[in-house]
């Protein structure tokens, strides 16, 4: 009975305070908020005569809020007036379908304005208003400036399609913000080792294509430069391997004498009344183990430089280490004297390790998770 009476006490206080929102709007001076609120009450609750009461109060207020805000906006000398004046003819438009698509709104106000045919009027004149403003913004002839003449391009042919060749200044401002950053090739001295360091360098072009996506920055690799005639760029990723090892072999010879952690039938004995009883005893073993470990390890360079002045603005080394190893041995004695592990080894073979090729892709994988991340993270401010 307590979580039901609980339950009912929580629908309750939730209706509550969907009905009072509206109220509060109201009170606050947020008429538009107020009227949305209560339309959306009487959706679910036509005969509610406090959301009936809120709608009448805060959308004639609202309807005055908004046409104040128009005349002080286009009455100013503000060059993007039309453009602000939108939002206002906005909110009433909002107002105006809200209504409209509740009946018990629209029974109670008969006077609803479509303000359709001046929003229209408003991006008219708001087109050319965005226009003026990206082309102001493109003469500073800076990848800041181009963003935002981008944005205000876009605006324009959103309020009147094809506004002049306002395309075509999309285009040109598009490619004036962005950052055109080349990926150079990761040289290694060592034909040995070229297939991995392709390989290496692919992940890193593929993981840089596929998860920095960042508007105005496009990454090329050198092919793609080439193909696209990009003779300036703005940065350039350079990548080397300042120093590697690949196959550094350690043997290690062990041998010690083993006693058994518990104590183990051993024979059986004959005691003074003929009666034949187990022997316990622990046992020994003289164990050999052999210990191979192959190390491969180096260091990568990553230093992104602007193309202009060749200054350098991130520099960073990034080490990586891969310890492959293999163990084998043989005993002499009880081999109950040895562990379940001492054993293993014992039965093990000796392992060719793997091939360089896949040594040093080992080595660069803790490299690659420094070096994207960060990549990641230095192109996140663009």
């Amino acid at each position: 009975m307590k979580q039901v009476f609980y339950s009912t006490l929580l629908i309750l206080s939730i209706v509550i305070s969907a009905c009072s929102s509206g109220e509060k709007a109201l009170q606050k001076g947020n008429y538009y908020s107020a009227v949305l609120k209560s339309v959306d009450r009487l959706r679910s609750n036509p005969d509610k005569s406090k959301a009936q009461q809120t709608l009448l109060e805060s959308y004639p207020l609202a309807v005055q809020w908004s046409k104040r805000e128009i005349v002080s906006i286009l009455n100013s000398p503000d060059p993007m007036k039309n453009t602000k004046s939108i939002g206002q003819y906005q909110i009433l438009n909002r107002m105006y379908d809200e209504i409209n698509r509740c009946p018990a709104a629209l029974r109670l106000l008969s006077n609803v304005q479509s303000f359709r045919t001046e929003e229209d009027q408003a991006r008219q004149l708001a087109a050319p208003e965005c226009y003026a403003a990206g082309m102001r913004e493109m003469a500073k002839n800076t990848r800041s400036a181009a963003k935002v003449a981008y944005n205000h391009f876009v605006k324009a042919n959103q309020f009147v399609a094809n506004y002049k060749d306002v395309n075509l200044k999309m285009d040109e401002a598009f490619d004036m913000a962005t950052l055109k950053v080349i990926i150079e090739h990761i040289p290694v001295n060592s034909a040995r080792y070229s297939l991995s360091a392709e390989f290496f360098q692919d992940q890193v072009t593929q993981f840089i294509t596929n998860n920095i996506k960042r508007k105005f920055v496009r990454f090329y690799t050198p092919k793609e430069a080439e193909m696209e005639k990009l003779e300036y760029p703005d940065q350039v990723i350079a990548m080397r391997f300042e120093d590697f090892v690949v196959g550094e072999t350690h043997d290690t010879d062990i041998e010690k004498n083993v006693i058994s952690a518990d104590s183990v039938e051993v024979g059986t004995t004959k005691l003074k009344d003929g009666s034949t009883v187990k022997v316990f005893n622990k046992v020994k073993a003289k164990l050999h183990i052999h210990k191979r470990e192959v190390i491969s390890k180096g260091l990568l360079s990553l230093e992104i430089e602007e193309f202009d002045n060749r200054r350098i603005i991130n520099s960073k080394r990034m080490a990586g280490e891969f310890v492959w190893f293999s163990e084998w041995g043989h005993f002499n004695g009880d081999e109950r004297a040895l562990t379940d592990e001492e054993l293993e080894i014992c039965e093990s073979e000796p392992v060719q390790p793997p091939a360089r090729q896949d040594l040093f892709v080992e080595f660069t994988k803790p490299i690659y998770t420094q070096l994207t991340n960060e990549l990641r993270r230095f192109y996140s401010r663009y």
